[in-house]
């Protein structure tokens, strides 16, 4: 009988009246009507219309290792503010999703060093002054930027060290024309510069040799090359750099007690679609619109949970054909405030 499969096992027992797909190609007529592209769109106008907005960070897989690298258990510490204890100790640790980040720290190859020396007696390292030197500078090459996007405004970090305030300080400054002229990283994004080259350099110094040095360790500046974009109320945005996730169903059970029987509510889960819906300079289908267990840091930016921070974990991925991502499931871990995840910045 026509349509009942290879060797006529799909007709017993129905009667004569095969089950599924009757034509020569099942794969054809899925591609034709693109079945999971189109479950994928359905579940993104979802998270677009009433996914809650988080700031994402991703731990960097590659790069120069930090100072604090143990290579003897393949770890960095935790505690560094150059890595922050990623995974083999990359600088700089973590990258916030919708953004570049420019960085100067203490293990850059391209770094002039002046009067300074790295200081690895203790961990993480860092840039202190030489014996006997009361000033000396750490300043870094020529680094290219372009920031065009819709309501994009450089931030910056910088870490530094002063053991005796009264005798010594770090100036961290920024130079948009080769070193020629500097300025101090707090104004940065007063003056938002848009495109060019931008260098940093950082200026230690201490009223006598005699005084303990203060020391150096990196600076980093940022801005949002995502524009902001479908403002729904004032300061609040379809679009820009950050990503969407939503609930998953908790899971509902009744729990026994000398009282009785009480409702508990838990296994709840986030979910949300592929990262190139929200970046569209990554590719779909990509390993790049992954979230990485242990490597992803989310914090809320509203609702019951905003300003909070949550590690991601137990991540499960829906890509029923291993053509096109449509779901990633997780569940969150809460971030210590003051833990390393915490300070991320």
């Amino acid at each position: 009988m026509a349509g009942c499969g290879r060797d006529d096992r799909g007709c017993k027992g129905l009667g004569g009246t095969a089950v599924g797909y009757w034509g020569r190609s099942v794969f054809k007529r899925l591609a034709a009507e693109q079945e999971f592209g189109r479950q994928r769109a359905l579940l993104q106008d979802q998270i677009l219309g009433t996914g809650i907005r988080v700031s994402l960070w991703q731990g960097v897989s590659s790069g120069i290792k930090c100072a604090c690298y143990k290579e003897t258990n393949r770890s960095a510490d935790r505690k560094c503010k150059s890595c922050h204890g990623v995974i083999n100790g990359y600088i700089p640790g973590y990258l916030k999703f919708g953004y570049n980040t420019l960085w100067m720290s203490v293990k850059d190859t391209d770094v002039t060093l002046t009067n300074t020396q790295l200081i690895t007696d203790f961990k993480s390292a860092k840039i202190g002054l030489i014996a006997g030197a009361v000033s000396g500078t750490i300043e870094s090459a020529d680094k290219s930027f372009t920031r065009s996007a819709t309501g994009s405004i450089w931030e910056y970090e910088s870490i530094k060290f002063i053991r005796i305030e009264d005798d010594s300080d770090v100036v961290v400054e920024y130079s948009l024309n080769s070193g020629d002229t500097w300025t101090d990283i707090g104004q940065l994004p007063t003056a938002n510069p848009s495109s060019g080259v931008i260098r940093f350099r950082a200026t230690l110094s201490r009223t006598s040799s005699d005084i303990f040095t203060p020391y150096f360790e990196i600076v980093r500046a940022r801005y949002s090359r995502i524009d902001l974009d479908e403002e729904r109320s004032e300061g609040v945005y379809t679009y820009g750099p950050f990503i969407r996730i939503m609930n998953s169903r908790p899971f509902r059970s009744l729990l026994k007690s000398e009282y009785g029987d009480f409702p508990n509510i838990s296994g709840m889960t986030f979910w949300t679609s592929g990262l190139s819906m929200f970046d569209s300079s990554i590719e779909i289908g990509s390993a790049e619109e992954l979230l990485d267990n242990n490597l992803t840091i989310i914090e809320f930016l509203e609702g019951a949970l905003a300003g909070k921070r949550f590690t991601v974990m137990n991540g499960k991925l829906g890509d029923p054909a291993a053509t096109v991502i449509v779901t990633q499931d997780f569940n969150l871990r809460e971030v210590d405030t003051v833990g390393p995840r915490g300070i991320v910045w």
